[in-house]
């Protein structure tokens, strides 16, 4: 199992290291979400948002459970994964009240029938943004009671701060296939960077006792013979075998051989 490196709570002003399974719910496919989301709350309620993308996480059967208790849950089908859509029931509420134009809800009160409708209808809008995650949809949003909410295996909330506080989950059912490498930069886009160049024409070694003992003035024999070939080293790694020299009154090296596996 790939595990990420997480801290937990602090104690004592220390966090301790914890290992945690790794959520198949690349962050950069929960931003895309979530910059959907944020368009679809702005389109419904007329108003800037403003919302911040939690950490995704993988989850049990025992932390979704939490997840999804006095939850109003939504279940959206799709081809590479099903997407369940989490509001908590205080966060719904005011949701279709700020909709409707109305004051918030006090914090024991339920969306009456009228509302979760008008509830389903928002996260329908919502799912609309999920198109990252379930690929493609294979049918409409449909809201689930809790029996019926099927156990999700990595989760992600986003946190909306304007133009009111609340919480949207994203869980997803089955774990998304592996993207595999991104991919390389060209030639082109690494043009301008640069690399440190050195010749070694001469090597050799001393032991620790004649090392201590350099004075100014000591000569030091080196085990290369005078005309033999020098190397070329790019960045700390051999590059290629050639000649040291002058040109123009400051020193170069002539290439006689790239190194095998060099770029030519």
């Amino acid at each position: 199992m790939i595990a990420d490196v997480r801290f937990g709570a602090p104690v004592d002003g220390l966090r301790a290291l914890q290992f945690a399974p790794r959520a198949s719910i690349p962050l950069a496919a929960a931003c895309l979400v979530a910059s959907g989301v944020r368009e679809a709350l702005r389109e419904l309620l007329g108003e800037r948002c403003e919302l911040v993308v939690g950490e995704p996480a993988a989850v049990d059967a025992a932390a979704w459970g939490v997840l999804v208790r006095e939850a109003s849950s939504f279940l959206l089908r799709g081809r590479q994964t099903d997407v369940v859509l989490v509001v908590p029931q205080r966060d719904a509420r005011r949701l279709v009240l700020r909709a409707f134009g109305e004051a918030d809800a006090l914090p024991d009160e339920a969306c009456s029938a009228l509302e979760l409708r008008a509830l389903e209808r928002i996260a329908a809008r919502c799912a609309r943004a999920c198109e990252p995650l379930c690929a493609e949809r294979s049918g409409p949003l449909r809201a689930v009671g809790p029996h019926e909410v099927p156990a999700c295996v990595a989760y992600v909330d986003l946190r909306v701060s304007a133009p009111l506080p609340l919480v949207l989950g994203i869980g997803i059912v089955r774990d998304l296939p592996d993207p595999g490498p991104g991919g390389g930069l060209g030639p082109e886009a690494l043009a301008s960077v640069t690399l440190e160049a050195r010749a070694v024409f001469a090597q050799g070694t001393i032991d620790a006792a004649a090392f201590v003992k350099i004075r100014p003035g000591t000569i030091v024999k080196l085990d290369t013979k005078v005309g033999a070939p020098a190397c070329l080293n790019i960045a700390g790694r051999r590059y290629a075998s050639g000649v040291p020299g002058i040109l123009d009154a400051r020193a170069a090296f002539l290439v006689h051989d790239v190194a095998s596996g060099a770029p030519s």
